[in-house]
């Protein structure tokens, strides 16, 4: 997976890069739910949209792209 930071912003919605960046900052996902005020359903949602939309296939996806947009 080689993505830019310009390209993932293009695919994303601002709350989605906006999870990505507390992903970045070592934040939990309850917490992550908590500032963001939804479910940690819809977060879990969130997730995999991103996923999706990103083609990120395991961890080592999840941290190009976390070190990217942090």
């Amino acid at each position: 997976m080689k993505v830019s930071k310009r390209k993932i912003e293009d695919q994303l919605t601002n709350r989605e890069i906006q999870l990505i960046r507390w992903l970045s900052q070592g934040l939990s996902r309850s917490e992550i739910a908590d500032k963001m005020a939804m479910s940690i359903h819809t977060y879990d949602g969130y997730r995999k949209n991103i996923r999706m939309k990103l083609q990120i296939r395991n961890q080592a996806d999840w941290a190009r792209v976390l070190m990217q947009v942090a």
